[in-house]
């Protein structure tokens, strides 16, 4: 894939590739996300998306509603709290429940026919998985995807040394947004040559060395309103305590 400056993104030209895709977004149906389903659409419009995987904090609902009004535009996934850290789970089908080490849930998630994705390696500044902890998964067979481009973060997480340790294991690279406003959809995204069938499919594209990842930095301050929907984060820190 095409990248600069040892961070694994860049900004070059996309006019060759044809479907920005963010495998990385927040709902209302999180709890520390506000997004509404009807805001979603609007901004996923916005954005120009081709396709975007929603990944709630504890649930699939919200992936499954917008779904069943975007079709095969919405990748069902699921962010979960593991004892190493967070993890992604894409393509699912049914919800995985939190507090599970990281190599159960991988092997859930597997079990699905799904991706797992590690968002925010080693970013100390939340629930992250260390370094030590994601080769570690890697080096197993557990992981799919690795997030190096976020958008809350103004440059990567990760070591030069270890995103090319990452490529040597097989495991592919990838550029979200994480966007818990719909401004933010697509803020960080990667370009792709075609729309992906299938989680096969999609790691096949990111590993692609004509995929582009797009990186910016853009965590714009969630509006305060009232809450939506209960938020789901005490029952994350009792399963994980």
């Amino acid at each position: 894939m095409k990248a600069n400056d040892g961070y694994g993104v860049c900004k070059e030209d996309t006019k060759t590739l044809k479907y920005s895709i963010d495998l990385h977004t927040h709902t209302m149906y999180s709890g520390d996300s506000s997004t509404t389903v009807e805001e979603y659409l609007q901004g996923f419009s916005r954005a120009g998306l081709s396709l975007a995987a929603i990944t709630d904090h504890l649930t699939i609902q919200g992936a499954v509603a917008i779904k069943g009004i975007l079709g095969e535009k919405i990748v069902v996934g699921q962010e979960i709290r593991v004892k190493e850290g967070e993890l992604i789970g894409l393509y699912l089908s049914e919800r995985i429940s939190p507090g599970l080490s990281g190599k159960v849930a991988a092997q859930a998630i597997h079990s699905q026919g799904g991706l797992v994705y590690i968002p925010h390696p080693g970013d100390k500044t939340r629930a992250s998985m260390s370094q030590a902890s994601l080769m570690t998964l890697i080096n197993e067979g557990y992981v799919d995807v690795v997030e190096v481009g976020n958008s809350k973060l103004d440059r990567s997480s990760l070591s030069q040394e270890i995103v090319a340790e990452i490529l040597e294991t097989g495991a592919a690279l990838a550029s979200s947004s994480d966007a818990h406003v719909p401004e933010a959809l697509g803020s960080s995204h990667t370009v792709v040559a075609t729309l992906p069938s299938c989680a096969d499919d999609l790691k096949r594209l990111l590993k692609d060395p004509e995929t582009i990842l797009v990186h910016n930095h853009f965590d714009p301050a969630r509006k305060w309103r009232a809450k939506i929907v209960p938020s789901q984060l005490g029952s994350i820190r009792r399963a994980t305590s």
